[in-house]
């Protein structure tokens, strides 16, 4: 596996929101493999954990053609939302972090693209 190209892989998540949809076949392509057998995908969840990329779901699939969302862990961006909501839904809080904190994080995350749709709306609604 190419280590420039999974040194890239979170920058290229920052720059596109934090998140992205790819395909297994990508996954695979990034990781110079042509089929996803265990092994391979084994390396690839290491590849992606090595480099603060989560993924849904969260088993890799072995389908090269199931898609796989992507998203920075460490980013303020909407990637860290769905990190924290997946450690929400897994149980794994933060050390020193109570399920209301992280709640209270995420609400606060998501009040804060609430309030950059509200504004586009009304920008929209405005006479011009």
């Amino acid at each position: 596996m190419t280590a420039t190209a999974w040194d890239n892989l979170p920058e290229m998540l920052s720059v596109s929101g934090g998140y992205v949809v790819w395909n297994v076949s990508e996954l695979l392509a990034l990781a110079g493999a042509r089929a996803a057998g265990a092994r391979i995908v084994e390396g690839i969840e290491r590849e992606l954990a090595a480099h603060d990329v989560g993924h849904f779901p969260t088993s890799i699939p072995r389908n090269k053609n199931a898609s796989v969302l992507l998203y920075s862990k460490t980013q303020p961006n909407l990637g860290s939302i769905l990190h924290q909501a997946r450690q929400l839904t897994e149980g794994q809080m933060p050390p020193n972090t109570t399920p209301d904190e992280l709640i209270f994080r995420v609400g606060m995350l998501l009040d804060i693209y609430r309030q950059s749709f509200d504004r586009a709306a009304k920008k929209e609604a405005a006479p011009a």
